[in-house]
């Protein structure tokens, strides 16, 4: 087994990706705000829209012997009063390879692209409050909880909170 690789995303990842993000909606459907119904219908070129980099966030994927076994996305906020802070979403490690530090390296990864982006002060995310493993290791990587969303998602008529993070960035 190779070393794993850590990449910005392109066009030619969208149906790897698609397959993954599908796979994650159905895995762990607390874990993300979109559905299976409402992506299992988006085609190629509306992934490709998706992932293609920006100068206000890019997708990033782990790859292990070539094979696309993990995602996360980061990206700036849209709103011209809240453009200061970048949001880290879809982060995502198939189960074989869980416990191999992938999602470490993808969150090193969205980080630092976060601390490229002009004037980012902070990278916010939301972990589902009863995913412990995600939050330890959101909070080893200096990010410090701000609050929960009560009854955030509502999944199968199963309601669930979700905590909020954040991670300060020094201005350059």
């Amino acid at each position: 087994m190779n070393l794993p690789l850590v990449r910005r995303l392109t066009a030619p990842d969208a149906p790897s990706l698609r397959r993954l993000r599908l796979d994650a909606l159905v895995e762990t459907p607390e874990s993300f705000g979109s559905s299976y119904e409402e992506e299992h219908t988006l085609t190629r070129e509306d992934i490709e829209k998706w992932i293609t980099p920006t100068d206000d966030g890019a997708m990033f994927g782990v790859f292990v012997d070539e094979a696309l076994v993990g995602i996360i996305g980061v990206g700036r906020q849209r709103k011209l009063k809240m453009r200061h802070k970048a949001h880290i979403w879809s982060v995502y490690v198939a189960p074989a390879q869980r416990g191999r530090g992938l999602a470490r390296l993808l969150m090193q990864a969205a980080i630092a692209h976060a601390r490229t982006m002009r004037g980012i002060r902070q990278v916010q995310l939301s972990v589902t409050a009863n995913n412990t493993s995600a939050a330890t290791l959101y909070a080893s990587l200096g990010f410090e909880e701000y609050g929960r969303e009560r009854e955030a998602l509502c999944v199968n008529g199963q309601l669930y909170d979700e905590t909020l993070m954040a991670l300060p960035i020094e201005e350059k």
